[in-house]
């Protein structure tokens, strides 16, 4: 049965009747949209008390979603070409516990997204001209504070001023894609600032600044990243086709604990007048199983990596016996949520070279959230643990992993990171204007904590238009890494820009490299 959301709201506020309209579907129905704008709006949508991985979400643990998803089953949700206007600094689509979903024919945009760009104009002596990307502004002719304001209340989304709640900016300079640190950027070493008209500002500095005309320097609060801009959480054969995304705020696309995810015909590319595509990741996947496809897709202008696929490393906290032991969540963007469940199978690791130390299997579970920690009984005894010393993975929460026919380009950071130990494959995939290595393989129980070694990867037949490193293996310990680390990893078949940075590898055991050309 085809659920008309014109039923139950109007494209101008969809968010005073979207929870009815997701409410009346049924297993087997599909939920349509008509092609064109639809609005949601942040004060008129639902809101969850939920954690989310890699964001700040234990300082900002309640969530508002545009559309909300929860135990819902055997659905499709048919945009019919809609674009979804998110007004407000929060997730665009959440699936919470659900089953057999298919997402497809949208494209998710926000009309005044939390990254604001600066678009060299003119430069004369000290003096440099912008035209910024957002009119929502005010200046006291020495800072600037950005914000979103509601239409309905007046009140603010967001707000944030100059560099107060930015590590650093990106210059898009065409396809050149590149960080730049808050000391060299258009808000460092302002004397005054003159708003000209709406969205045209000129800064005079105390010291004539090093930028670049017709470039776009782009700032965004991303101190504080406060929700992710798509969230699958605890879903299972989540299907998304033919979804074009001009910005995601907070953090990126982030699926957690899932299973069977695939994505087809993904686009990451910015809205017209607009540089920037993510507020940080693409596709971020966490601790999901099952099977992992990404194909057809265009990951573009993102702020940070294309794709990021891993696990989560718990560091041993205490034992409390022979087979029982407190496992916690180390870094601050990590944990709120299930990282185990009874009948997992585990594996531990030494921090200090990421060596084995044992493996068992999960009899009983008890979380605490609140404290990021998580107390197992293992079916059978555990193996010697050295508190603060040892990290446990969730290698039944480890997907298959395949990527292929994607295009990556202009990307300040990796193109793809990778770390599973069931089968990856790469293939048919081009990397362009990629800032660092285009592929990453990690496994880190020193910073963050992103698990695990590797066991069988297979990267052949990409095109590697490559400045750094087409491929780099890199595990991350308190000491040097053991060889062995990651197993059977072969780069082959591969043509690249620059054969002499083809593999940076350490800690691999059995690495392929051959067979590979230049462009």
């Amino acid at each position: 049965m085809i659920i008309n959301v014109n039923d139950f709201c109007k494209s101008e506020n969809a968010s005073l009747g979207i929870e009815k309209a997701i409410a009346a579907c049924s297993a087997g129905d599909t939920l349509s949209f008509p092609k064109g704008d639809c609005h949601f709006y942040r004060e008129y949508s639902p809101s969850e008390t939920i954690h989310m991985t890699n964001t700040d979400s234990f300082r900002f643990p309640d969530k508002h979603f545009a559309m909300l998803l929860k135990n819902k089953s055997n659905l499709t949700i048919d945009g019919g070409g809609a674009v979804f206007n998110i007004h407000g600094d929060m997730c665009a689509l959440g699936l919470l516990n659900c089953k057999n979903i298919t997402l497809k024919n949208f494209t998710v945009r926000y009309p005044s997204p939390s990254n604001i760009e600066f678009k060299v104009c003119e430069a004369s002596g000290n003096s440099v001209i912008y035209q910024l990307s957002a009119s929502e502004f005010k200046t006291d002719g020495k800072s600037i504070t950005f914000f979103e304001k509601s239409p309905f209340s007046n009140t603010e989304y967001f707000s944030f001023t100059g560099n107060q709640m930015t590590d650093c900016w990106v210059c898009h300079d065409d396809d050149e894609v590149y960080r730049v640190w808050n000391q060299n950027s258009p808000l460092s070493r302002v004397k005054t600032i003159n708003r000209l008209t709406d969205n045209i500002i000129e800064i005079k500095y105390y010291f004539k600044p090093d930028l670049k005309r017709g470039a776009v320097y782009t700032i965004s609060p991303n101190h504080s990243r406060h929700t992710s801009g798509i969230f699958f959480s605890g879903s299972s054969n989540i299907k998304s086709e033919n979804i074009t995304v001009n910005y995601l705020a907070g953090f990126g696309w982030l699926s957690q604990m899932c299973e069977n995810l695939s994505f087809d015909g993904i686009r990451f590319q910015p809205a017209a007048g607009h540089s920037v595509s993510s507020f940080a990741d693409g596709i971020h996947i966490c601790g999901c199983k099952g099977r992992v496809t990404i194909k057809n897709c265009l990951f573009s202008h993102l702020h940070d990596d294309g794709i990021n696929i891993h696990g989560a490393f718990l560091r041993t906290k205490k034992t409390l016996n022979v087979n029982t032991a407190v496992f916690e969540f180390v870094h601050n963007q990590q944990g709120g949520y299930e990282p185990f469940f009874a009948g997992d199978k585990v594996k531990f690791y030494n921090r200090k070279d990421l060596s084995l130390i044992g493996e068992n299997a999960v009899k009983s579970v008890q979380n605490d959230i609140n404290n990021k920690c998580v107390t197992l009984e293992f079916e059978e005894p555990l193996p010697p643990l050295k508190v603060g010393m040892s990290v446990i993975e969730n290698v039944s929460y480890n997907p298959e992993v395949v990527i292929s026919d994607c295009a990556f380009k202009a990307i300040p950071t990796r193109g793809i990171l990778c770390t599973t130990d069931k089968r990856a494959e790469i293939f048919n995939n081009s990397f362009e204007h990629i800032q660092m290595a285009c592929i990453y393989i990690s496994c880190d129980c020193k910073e963050w904590y992103e698990s695990g070694p590797c066991r069988n990867v297979e990267i052949h037949n990409n095109t590697f238009y490559n400045k750094d490193y087409a491929l780099c293996v890199e595990p991350i310990a308190l000491d040097r890494v053991h060889e062995g680390v990651h197993q059977n990893i072969r780069f082959y078949s591969n043509a690249l820009a620059d054969t002499s940075k083809a593999v940076k590898a350490t800690g691999v055991k059995n690495l392929l490299n051959n067979e590979n050309r230049e462009l």
